[in-house]
């Protein structure tokens, strides 16, 4: 008789949800490198508006108070993606803590399968010492009649 996991549909539907919290998690951090990547390349803009700047004090002084209102407006955009990397920091944290779950819950299923198996194996093996113990009794009975 073939082993038959009672719970292998759980199984399955574990290891289905793992990997779709896997790949959301991967969806996830995507979008983190890249909120990060525009945060670096709004800090670089700004560092060069704030260069600008500098040189309008000393060269082009009318044109201070342009530089002035485009470095506010960097600087400010600037925090908006600070901010949007944090928020998406915590939810790759969220996501990653949903993925852990998930990975436990499959390793749960997959060890009561590997003991459930053992103890298959272990009560197949009892049951064919029975049949042979069985076998040899009826031999020695056998042989007994005989002589």
């Amino acid at each position: 008789m073939p082993f038959k996991f009672r719970l292998e549909a759980s199984l399955r539907l574990a290891e289905q949800e793992m990997d779709i919290e896997q790949g959301l998690l991967a969806q996830e951090l995507r979008t983190l490198r890249e909120a990060t990547e525009q945060k670096d390349l709004q800090a670089q803009l700004l560092n060069a508006a704030l260069e600008k700047q500098k040189i309008a004090c000393l060269e082009e002084p009318q044109m201070l108070s342009l530089w002035q209102r485009y470095c506010y407006d960097q600087r400010n955009i600037l925090l908006k993606r600070e901010k949007e990397v944090e928020e998406q920091n915590i939810r790759v944290e969220k996501q990653r803590e949903k993925l852990l779950e998930c990975r436990i819950k499959t390793e749960k299923y997959k060890r009561l399968k590997e003991k459930k198996i053992r103890l298959f194996h272990i009560a197949e093996l009892k049951k064919e010492q029975t049949e042979i113990d069985e076998i040899a009794q009826n031999l020695r009975g056998w042989k007994t009649q005989e002589d």
